[in-house]
């Protein structure tokens, strides 16, 4: 491929990521994807963080047995409702990620190209 072709196409890249990152719509998208990950972040590890404080300041609560039918305790009722919650939300996630934010990022990338 001739050098001065790959320049071209470098330059027009270059210039077309100017032209998003300084687009007002970009930014604020940027923003809302970063306070909606952080949103995520907080719910997940709050949850986490709430086990784990239940767990050792209570750990008799999670010990006991489900019932007297039931040996299980229920430390493993409560960590599999945990994980399946974290996997609700990490769909959630993506869902969101891949329909809402997409959608306008790519509304954002045909005005950036006109």
């Amino acid at each position: 491929m001739p050098s001065h072709l790959n320049f071209s196409q470098n330059s027009n890249a270059k210039e077309y990521r100017a032209k998003l990152l300084i687009h007002p719509e970009y930014q604020r998208l940027r923003v809302r994807i970063r306070q909606y990950r952080a949103s995520v972040a907080v719910v997940l590890l709050t949850c986490y963080l709430s086990f784990l404080f239940v767990f050792v300041s209570f750990p008799q609560v999670l010990l006991q047995p489900v019932s007297a039918q039931n040996p299980t305790p229920w430390l493993i009722p409560a960590a599999i409702m945990l994980i399946l919650f974290q996997f609700l939300v990490t769909g959630v996630y993506v869902k969101q990620m891949n329909t809402v934010f997409d959608d306008e990022l790519e509304r954002i990338r045909q005005d950036v190209e006109v």
